[in-house]
């Protein structure tokens, strides 16, 4: 009985998480700021960056609690995506940005 309800926590939890990475291959650089709010929902972050408009999606199940995340960031130029991916944003000298990930 406990090995079904540890299944069944970790089934969900992997099942979350597959959630927004779904979301975000329905984008492509070039598409505009509210079709990309009207996809993935209302960010959790949305902030400038030396010219840049930064969004951040914070992907946890409800409640802001899981076992695991990921995060996810939108990077818009003039109103349109140039960037988007896994992970949060640094600042990759004077005028750049990249999008940078946990994994090894």
């Amino acid at each position: 009985m406990k090995r079904a309800i540890v299944l069944a926590v970790l089934a969900a939890g992997i099942a979350g998480c597959q959630g927004m990475a779904a979301k975000m291959a329905r984008l492509d650089v070039g598409t505009q700021r509210d079709q990309v709010i009207e996809r993935l929902g209302p960010p959790d972050s949305d902030r400038t960056m030396i010219g840049f408009e930064v969004m951040s999606w914070l992907d946890r199940r409800p409640g802001r609690f899981s076992l695991s995340h990921r995060d996810y960031t939108v990077v818009l130029k003039e109103g349109k995506v140039v960037q988007f991916g896994p992970g949060l944003i640094r600042r990759d000298g004077k005028t750049t940005l990249q999008i940078e990930t946990d994994d090894p």
